[in-house]
């Protein structure tokens, strides 16, 4: 995965996105999407201080030293599909959006092509990327983000997909890793959990007029029932 040549402003929200490679399969399995899911949380990490423990040293004799860590970015939605992912995030230190990237990237296809016993680019050149702005810009992409496997008829419980809309829903599915902060400040943005829900089933339906496709009530229920 390339970097892409975009200036990253620190504190700014962007929405980040790559496919597979010929538009091929990125997750073949359970195990393939939980992996990059887990990167997602390891390889956010930046050692930004070292500093010698000298009162250890002292009582033990034992070296040690102290590192402070600071997250390259915020995740503030994601929604991972069979062969496309989204990512809304935003950038919390220097470069950190094109490092935690290259990172993510690097890894994953590694991991990927080691497993299948292939070679080669897994995804489909630079990943591509775009700054949030204009009004209530960020729910709106948490939406598109949040519900992209429903644009894309995808079921979420039979197929290889992952979410974060039941983090914006304060439901205990799984693991968390998006900013508790940002996500109530997104949905504070539209006003109570319900009414982010019908903002949801709302912009998710302009969505699929834009798209030519029907976002039937149905599909958006089984979501926030």
């Amino acid at each position: 995965m390339s970097i892409r040549k975009i200036n990253f402003i620190e504190g700014e929200y962007y929405h980040v996105f790559n496919r597979g490679v010929d538009r091929r399969t990125i997750f073949e399995s359970q195990d393939d999407l939980e992996y990059f899911f887990q990167r997602l949380v390891d390889l956010n990490m930046v050692v930004t201080d070292l500093k010698f423990n000298s009162k250890r040293y002292r009582k033990s004799g034992e070296v040690v030293v102290d590192k402070k860590y600071k997250n390259l970015v915020s995740i503030i939605s994601y929604c991972l599909l069979p062969n496309h992912f989204h990512l809304v995030l935003k950038q919390e230190s220097e470069d950190g959006i094109s490092r935690f990237m290259q990172k993510l990237g690097t890894s994953y296809t590694m991991y990927f092509n080691q497993k299948y016993k292939r070679s080669g680019s897994l995804f489909q050149g630079k990943f591509k990327a775009n700054m949030i702005d204009g009004e209530f810009g960020l729910p709106v992409l948490s939406v598109y983000v949040n519900l992209n496997y429903i644009h894309h008829r995808i079921n979420l419980k039979s197929s290889l997909v992952k979410s974060s809309i039941f983090e914006y829903l304060d439901e205990e599915l799984g693991n968390s890793i998006c900013n508790k902060e940002e996500i109530r400040s997104v949905v504070s943005e539209i006003g109570s959990i319900d009414e982010y829900k019908k903002f949801a089933k709302n912009t998710s339906k302009i969505f699929g007029e834009n798209k030519g496709l029907v976002i039937k009530d149905v599909d958006l229920d089984k979501v926030f029932e």
